[in-house]
């Protein structure tokens, strides 16, 4: 029944859209700062088969003296958020802007500039990815979304002072960009990432996976969302950013098993190209983008929901360790979103922001 629960919740947090352009007072006073929703080119997403729009929403955070200190620049965190979900996850559920309020106002962190962008599509998200199918999301973030920003806003534009934290399927793409795109943010927290190895209920046993590899029209999606079959239709979303065929609709994915007898038979090598696509095979081949960080670090409560997240937090350490990689590992009681607040305030975003570069 709680993973119901939390399935309907990522349901209902990822139809809720925000109104571009709006200009939101956060707290009373001069110690507030003010959230800012824009609308983004998105190039990078252009000619996508998923149909997601070339034109993204994102919410920007400036912080209390931003409009009164014309001069000065700030270092930049951007926040990814999870499957299902888009921006307004930061704004209303975690209560981003009054956190950072709260922090900025006790000192804990320096002013920062936090970018909120989407990145859901019809299964879900892209898993901040480049892909044939669901389009190039690794691009977006890395080229046209942080060009937006660093030109339309006071940032200090380099990767000493512009970090990534993610959530879930954020958390996983904070990585996969720390991994593969050296030189764009210099600290990294992940929090609860998902798809780190496939393993548990991300592996090929769930039988979700087999659902999702037998759908054969528009109809059989349609149902799929009707009946808010979540994990079917994660997997779509999964395959589509990992493996994408765009010679195979209606799922436009390249599914790494046959279904014989009604069984999941995995093909040894399209199976074993998927794992060298999850960042714990990845490890070796990124170890110099990950030494060059100024600070990594991987969360995960022992209680999360989503099975195979806390295995593959843990063996994605113990890979970094093996790599020497430094980094932190948080391990706590808790499940995939209930502490998610409580530990940005308390740990995440101090940690992060004493690691920018902010001295003007």
């Amino acid at each position: 029944m709680r993973f119901q629960l939390l399935c309907a919740g990522l349901f209902q947090i990822g139809i809720m859209f925000a109104t571009p352009g709006v200009l939101t007072a956060q707290s009373a006073g001069d110690t507030a700062g003010r959230v800012v929703e824009v609308e983004i080119s998105a190039p990078s997403l252009a000619g996508n088969l998923l149909g997601t729009p070339d034109i993204q929403g994102a919410a920007i955070y400036l912080p209390p003296s931003y409009g009164s200190q014309p001069e000065r620049r700030y270092p930049v965190v951007y926040l990814l958020h999870g499957i299902f979900d888009d921006y307004v996850v930061w704004l209303e559920h975690f209560e981003v802007p009054a956190i950072l309020d709260r922090l900025i106002e006790a000192g804990d962190i320096p002013e920062l500039v936090v970018v909120m962008p989407n990145a859901g599509n019809k299964y879900g998200g892209g898993f901040y990815r480049n892909s044939a199918v669901s389009g190039h999301w690794g691009d977006y973030i890395a080229t046209d979304l942080v060009a937006f920003v660093d030109t339309n806003y006071r940032t200090k534009a380099s990767a000493d002072s512009r970090a990534v934290v993610g959530h879930s399927m954020g958390g996983y793409g904070a990585l996969h960009l720390a991994m593969t795109r050296p030189g764009l943010f210099s600290v990294v927290w992940a929090l609860s990432p998902c798809c780190l190895a496939a393993t548990d209920d991300f592996g090929f046993g769930n039988d979700a996976w087999k659902r999702a590899a037998e759908v054969a029209s528009e109809e059989d999606l349609q149902s799929l969302f009707e009946s808010r079959d979540f994990y079917p239709i994660a997997s779509l979303g999964i395959v589509t950013a990992f493996s994408p065929d765009p010679d195979n609709p209606p799922t436009y994915g390249d599914f790494p098993f046959d279904i014989v007898r009604g069984e999941v038979v995995l093909e040894d090598a399209a199976y074993d190209r998927f794992l060298d696509a999850l960042p714990v095979r990845r490890v070796d081949d990124s170890r110099e983008a990950l030494r060059s960080l100024r600070g990594l670090a991987i969360g995960v409560g022992l209680g999360d929901q989503f099975l195979h997240i806390p295995p593959g937090t843990l063996a994605f350490s113990q890979r970094l360790g093996a790599e020497r990689i430094p980094h932190r590992l948080d391990v706590y009681e808790g499940d995939h979103r209930e502490h998610v607040g409580e530990r940005l305030e308390r740990i995440v975003l101090p940690w992060v922001g004493a690691r920018l570069v902010h001295a003007e």
